[in-house]
């Protein structure tokens, strides 16, 4: 059975034809008590600022490397990549498209910032904690499909 076709998405100046533009960035959150940090790794398109793909893990290389391979075929080509200095990106991402920088992750830093406000697992402090990863896992996906269905056009 084939893939469901991508939603259209509303139309932005800024989107490029030749080239997507991906930003990448990670943010913690906890499950059970602070001790135990788990790490959610973001990829973001630029010009629709739609989340593409999506992990919890550590802060590793092995994290990153399952995020890009749940990105979609289409943006592992012709795309540039947009990250912080974190050590774990060279390593997996490619070097002729990977730009370093916090200036172009402006995308993704707004975009957590919006989770962390919609989604109570995501803030520091917070009475509001997962106690297992599966409800942690579920209580993100519920907070990342209501914002990838608030940008589709209906």
């Amino acid at each position: 059975m084939p893939a469901p076709p991508l939603p259209r998405l509303r139309p932005k100046k800024a989107q490029k034809k030749c080239w997507e533009a991906l930003e990448l960035d990670e943010l913690w959150t906890f499950v059970g008590r602070k001790g135990r940090k788990v790490w959610l790794w973001l990829a973001v398109e630029r010009a629709s600022r739609r989340i593409v793909a999506w992990v919890l893990g550590s802060r590793g290389t092995a994290t990153l490397q399952r995020l890009w391979r749940a990105l979609p075929r289409r943006y592992r080509r012709h795309t540039r990549y947009f990250s912080d200095r974190w050590r774990a990106y060279p390593q997996v991402l490619p070097a002729h498209a990977h730009v370093v920088g916090k200036t172009g992750t402006r995308v993704v830093e707004a975009l957590n910032g919006k989770l962390r406000h919609r989604c109570g697992v995501l803030v520091r402090r917070s009475r509001s904690f997962s106690k297992c990863r599966a409800s942690h896992y579920n209580r993100i996906k519920i907070a990342i499909d209501q914002h990838n269905l608030e940008i589709t056009l209906l």
